[in-house]
């Protein structure tokens, strides 16, 4: 039997990020492989640590491109409880909104660099074409298609403007109706079928002994979403149902995305009507001055913790498209986060590859790592 180790990576194309791949072959049999990422490590936990609360948003953007702002509502939630802060009702509203549409945007690129690397380029021109539809969505509030900076300790940093939701719902309506077109584009592709069904198998037992979490654990028939499980912001108001299937293979994850879609249109739909007949305030009332000023020299008279203001912990846990993340704040009474911690679920996801590649073909592995949904930033933070 001849061996040998070969490198997919670390250059993007092929591993969607900045990481490396290294894979023993017998032939073109996958016998063994070692995931090693720290290619893009930025420290971004650390740098939080001498930031102010609002600054380390400008991170959570960068943790994830095709995830900002649910990185930015992960950072979020554990600050404000760490702060003691209560956020308005329509600011939770339009929070949840932007976070289902982020999952939109993310699932739509995921589609299209997916099935581009299964030779289909039809399908990557019609999921971009439909992706730079809910940019420019979120770019007439935030003014930026990518590094948003929207959220804010206490709320978020403005409303939507005049007829923003009338907008958002044609939207809604167009990419809805494009969905079926999406599926019958892989469905009737003898190719995509080919190279999806069976391919990749992660059982319902493997990823929870991996810990893996997001459409990866719920395409093996298991119905674990946050969003229902252990529910956060104003979801436990809205209706939505758990997208799941239980072929645990490529094919069964990009059933998984497709229907996610779906049931993110229907919660952002649900939210527009809230902000039609509900108007309030979209930022707390009581937020500490100073989360968001300038960060002074240190060993400055304003580094000393301030007197009285109290201290606490902040734990959140969110479903983000690609399964859960989990963030820990620190504060300590001072102007800036004791201690930040983050949970990455792609750090997760591939570290458990061995467990869905070894036993498939070298040929394979772009389809298997394609369905992971793979987002390097977020991994070496």
């Amino acid at each position: 039997m001849s061996e040998m180790w070969i490198n997919m990576g670390p250059q993007h194309p092929m591993t969607h990020g900045l990481w490396n791949l290294r894979v023993k072959v017998d032939g073109e049999l996958v016998v063994d492989v070692e995931p090693e990422l720290g290619y893009l490590h930025r420290g971004i936990e650390k740098i939080s640590e001498y930031r102010r609360y609002n600054e380390v948003i400008t991170l959570m953007d960068r943790c994830c491109y095709v995830a900002g702002l649910s990185w930015e509502h992960l950072y979020m939630i554990a600050s404000e409880q760490a702060l003691h802060v209560e956020v308005p009702p329509r600011a939770e509203y339009l929070r949840v909104m932007c976070a289902e549409l982020q999952r939109l945007a993310s699932h739509l690129m995921w589609y299209a660099a997916f099935v581009q690397d299964l030779g289909l380029m039809t399908p990557f021109l019609y999921g971009m074409r439909d992706r730079d539809l809910v940019l420019d969505l979120l770019q007439s509030f935030t003014g930026a298609r990518m590094t948003y900076e929207y959220m804010r300790v206490g709320g978020v940093r403005n409303d939507v403007p005049v007829g923003y939701t009338d907008r958002c719902r044609k939207v809604m309506d167009w990419i809805d109706q494009r969905l079926g077109e999406y599926e019958a584009l892989c469905d009737k592709s003898d190719i995509f079928l080919k190279r999806t069904v069976g391919i990749g198998v992660l059982s319902a037992a493997d990823c929870v002994a991996d810990g893996v979490t997001g459409p990866m654990l719920r395409s093996a028939g298991l119905a674990r979403d946050l969003r229902k499980d252990r529910p956060y912001s104003i979801y436990p108001e809205v209706e939505f149902d758990v997208a799941t299937h239980d072929a645990a293979d490529v094919f069964g994850r990009y059933r998984v995305r497709m229907e996610e879609m779906r049931q993110a249109i229907r919660i952002v739909r649900q939210t527009l009507d809230y902000l039609d007949k509900r108007p309030g305030r979209v930022l707390a009332e009581r937020v500490p001055r100073f989360v968001g000023t300038p960060t002074p020299p240190p060993g400055s008279e304003s580094y000393v913790v301030k007197r009285g203001y109290p201290k606490g912990i902040g734990f959140s846990s969110i479903e983000e498209p690609h399964g859960e993340a989990m963030a820990y704040v620190v504060n300590e009474g001072a102007e800036h986060p004791y201690r930040v911690k983050f949970r990455s679920p792609v750090l997760i996801n591939i570290a458990a590859a061995k467990d869905y590649l070894i036993g498939y073909r070298v040929s394979d592995i772009p389809a298997i790592m394609g369905s992971v949904d793979v987002c390097v930033g977020e991994c070496d933070r």
